[in-house]
């Protein structure tokens, strides 16, 4: 075959893989072949920010603001929050957002041996989740045109402001620290992964995406009779179905997410990147970059229930309970 016939086809063979490519990884519901669904009259993203309710959004069992404290002081409270078009999937009222902070109670207690995270719980003794819808869309959380000053701006930024914005939905709000559980994502940074949570060191606010555009992963076989698609950020992974207390990629990443808020790890550990924000010691210990889901702590020389003088310690933490 004549080279001059060759080499057009095969980069025009490229095109139609890429483009393909494209279709069923990155664009998620083949948006520019199709429609674009009709948004709720309530989405408006040139608008301030607002938080909204959907009529559907009203469900038995759903609060949209933090109940009452029955614990006193230091406290982990966990919100559900969308933007305005998402699909709601429930995880607050189908219990999927407790059952994975169980599950991580669990093995936060069987690997320090007597302490637990200090979750909010309602009268009920069931750990609090509200609820929260605002009016922006994915896009506009996406939406790169918003930087500010050419400085980069995260979609984990966006949330923290909300939040902060809505502060009075929440009893105490000084003496606690979120985790967020997001039905969007965090733009990619990586090429081999997704990032798939967000937290400051020492922050206040942590984020976990529950949702991701470029995986698709089908469950189990109950999910796949119903030919329900699950979307989810963590690998083949997603929020534990009620009385599932397994520890997979999804509790890890929360985990992971939530001990940097409470200062894990020590930045005077002895097993720190360069960014002093991930130990490197092992690849299974919760505090890696990937969040292994084996050690806390490898060895106990980094962050928690270690003996480096005039180093902070995550076991002294006030927002651990110890048994």
């Amino acid at each position: 075959m004549h080279r001059y016939f060759l080499i057009p086809t095969i980069i025009f063979f490229l095109i139609i893989v890429g483009f393909v490519i494209y279709l069923q990884f990155v664009n998620e519901n083949w948006k520019y072949l199709v429609p674009k669904p009709i948004l709720p009259d309530s989405c408006n993203d040139l608008s301030d920010v607002e938080l909204i309710i959907h009529e559907a959004d009203y469900l038995e069992e759903r609060s949209f603001t933090d109940n009452p404290d029955i614990i006193n002081g230091k406290q982990i409270h966990a919100i559900y929050l969308l933007p305005c078009e998402r699909e709601d999937r429930r995880f607050d009222v189908n219990s999927n957002i407790e059952f994975s902070l169980l599950a991580i109670n669990k093995w936060f207690l069987d690997k320090s041996a007597n302490q637990e995270l200090r979750f909010d719980i309602t009268t009920n003794n069931q750990i609090d989740v509200t609820f929260l819808r605002v009016n922006k869309t994915m896009n506009w959380f996406d939406n790169k045109k918003q930087e500010e000053n050419n400085k980069k701006i995260d979609i984990s930024e966006k949330i923290k402001k909300i939040i902060y914005l809505n502060k009075d939905k929440f009893q105490n709000f000084s003496d606690k620290k979120f985790i967020i559980f997001f039905e969007g994502w965090e733009r990619r940074k990586y090429i081999n992964y997704n990032v798939c949570g967000k937290a400051e060191f020492e922050g206040k606010i942590s984020v976990y995406y529950t949702y991701s555009r470029f995986k698709k992963y089908i469950g189990n076989e109950l999910n796949l009779k119903k030919n329900k698609r699950i979307f989810t950020c963590t690998k083949k992974d997603h929020l534990n179905d009620t009385n599932d207390f397994n520890f997979g990629d999804a509790e890890a990443t929360i985990l992971h997410e939530i001990l940097h808020l409470l200062g894990a790890p020590s930045k005077c550990g002895k097993n720190l990147d360069n960014s002093k924000s991930h130990v490197t010691d092992t690849r299974k210990d919760i505090m890696h970059k990937q969040s292994g889901n084996e050690y806390l702590d490898y060895k106990n020389n980094d962050y928690y229930n270690h003996n480096i003088k005039g180093c902070s310690d995550l076991k002294n933490s006030d927002y651990l309970i110890s048994n």
